[in-house]
């Protein structure tokens, strides 16, 4: 009697061939039971799902490359043959960056812009942080700036005006670049891609700390009428763009594109881009001068953006004397927006170039 008890619930083992055994076990069979026709089922679809993910994903690391090698071919066409100076590495003592033969006293287009401007032309110049490279040699800042009718026209669109997801660098549409001269600043626009490492993304390696700022302090910028203008780094902050992040203030950086305008005079400005930098220099500025002003995302926290401000030096600019005097501010005269404040208090925050 106890023997049958053990055995009345056991089943016949399935004598079947071990492939049978594996497919039924997997796929619903005649006979199943409901629960595990549903089991099976789930099992299926689950498969299903995970290759169709896995080919999604395997797309979507294929887009990240194309648009990887579609900009690398365009700065092997087209890159300007400028002066190639390390200035990470310079050490001369008395040399200065800016000369009078540095741009093109009668604007004529250059040269380096001609087949350019042939394959688009809202081409208005050339931008590079020289020295700044990756592990192949590749400089992580060196592109055409386009400029379009609006300040969306290129946020996703290429050299060639079709759909690309890591956009064109580009200048402010607003901004003036023409053989009469160019705009007091001029803001440059470009995307934070993360991990893709596209468009202005390597920006944000200027949160690391002075130390990288006095490695890479120069960016060059010319416009299709100049050759061999180069920009020393002012100022680096984060702003943001909404009046609810900041208790209703909002610093409008891209605004200042003259500063004999009455609301966007230059003492305002360089208030605004000093109280809100990250590092001080004794880097001399006026309203005479030139700058650039590049502009890219900041995910640290809803929406903000990470800019960095530059200015034209001149033959009374030193290059060694400029990185000497970069320092680090202390968190305390640092001004943040209130919605960065609430997340870290009023501290600097790097996440890394990927973040």
């Amino acid at each position: 009697m106890a023997m049958s008890n053990e055995t009345m619930h056991l089943t016949e083992r399935d004598k079947s061939n071990f492939f049978v055994r594996f497919i039924k076990y997997f796929i619903p069979w005649k006979g199943d039971e409901r629960n595990e026709v549903v089991r099976k089922c789930i099992f299926m679809f689950s498969i299903v799902l995970f290759f169709m993910s896995l080919n999604q994903l395997k797309d979507f690391l294929g887009a990240d490359e194309q648009e990887k090698s579609y900009i690398q071919n365009v700065v092997i066409k087209y890159e300007p043959d400028f002066d190639d100076t390390d200035y990470s590495a310079h050490t001369g003592g008395d040399s200065d960056i800016g000369s009078p033969e540095s741009a093109n006293k009668d604007r004529e287009i250059q040269d380096w812009a001609k087949k350019l401007l042939k394959r688009n032309g809202d081409v208005v110049g050339w931008i590079k942080i020289p020295g700044f490279k990756n592990s192949e040699g590749e400089e992580y800042i060196n592109f055409p700036v386009l400029q379009g009718p609006n300040n969306e026209y290129y946020l996703y669109k290429n050299l060639d005006k079709e759909y690309y997801e890591s956009g064109s660098i580009y200048a402010d549409a607003w901004a003036t670049i023409n053989k009469d001269g160019q705009s007091d600043n001029i803001t440059i626009f470009g995307h934070h891609m993360r991990y893709v490492g596209t468009s202005f993304t390597h920006l944000a390696e200027y949160k690391k700390g002075v130390d990288f700022l006095k490695k890479y302090p120069i960016i060059e910028f010319n416009t299709i009428y100049e050759s061999g203008c180069k920009y020393a780094i002012v100022s680096c902050f984060v702003a943001n763009i909404d009046e609810s992040q900041d208790d209703g203030n909002v610093f409008v950086y891209n605004g200042y594109r003259y500063f004999d305008d009455n609301e966007y005079t230059f003492d305002g400005w360089y208030k605004e881009i000093t109280k809100r930098s990250w590092y001080s220099s004794g880097i001399e500025c006026t309203a005479d001068d030139k700058y650039i002003t590049l502009s890219t995302c900041s995910n640290e926290t809803s929406d903000l953006r990470w800019v960095i401000v530059a200015k034209k030096m001149t033959v009374d600019d030193n290059i060694d004397l400029i990185i000497k005097s970069y320092k680090d501010k202390p968190n305390k005269d640092v001004y943040f927006p209130k919605c960065w404040r609430n997340l870290y208090g009023n501290t600097k925050k790097d996440f890394g170039w990927a973040y």
